[in-house]
């Protein structure tokens, strides 16, 4: 389970487009990271490893969506 999820928009080049940048701790590491417009996320480091980085990106775009998107 995440916790402590948050999330700041950010400014792109496109300033029509939205972008985030998040962070929340997952089994004691904090993990930070950029949301683009796409969907897409750029993780800062740590980067999560292999094993889990599909779940953290499922969770997070379900997060992004409920607290941004569908607003």
């Amino acid at each position: 389970m995440l916790s402590h999820f948050q999330f700041i928009e950010v400014e792109t080049k496109h300033r029509l487009q939205k972008a985030y940048e998040f962070s929340f701790f997952y089994q004691g590491n904090h993990y930070r990271g950029y949301y683009h417009p796409n969907g897409k996320i750029d993780w800062y480091k740590p980067v999560p490893s292999e094993s889990i980085i599909k779940k953290l990106q499922s969770r997070v775009h379900e997060l992004m969506l409920f607290h941004v998107y569908e607003k």
